[in-house]
């Protein structure tokens, strides 16, 4: 899940890298006896289902995010319109 989240965070990330990283940690919460596996799982999980619109933005626009105050400059409000859809949305 680190590695995904860094490659989405760099500008490298792909649109199924999102689904991925829910099927990932939908399939270690609940299915380890660590708990460490649960306490990793439960943060990306809240990170997709609460923003997941960033998510996808950071994937589409990998020019915009190299620059760390992107949401500061353009905040979500103001380039959720750029964003379609996904019919896969979780």
């Amino acid at each position: 899940m680190d590695k995904i989240l860094h490659r989405i965070e760099t500008g490298y990330g792909r649109e199924e890298d999102i689904d991925l990283l829910w099927s990932i940690q939908s399939k270690i919460e609940g299915n380890t006896i660590c708990p460490l596996g649960d306490a990793a799982s439960w943060p990306v999980a809240a990170a997709i289902r609460h923003f997941r619109e960033e998510f996808e933005y950071h994937v589409r626009f990998p020019e915009k995010i190299k620059d760390r105050n992107h949401f500061v400059n353009e905040p979500m409000e103001k380039v959720r319109h750029l964003l379609k859809p996904l019919a896969n949305s979780i």
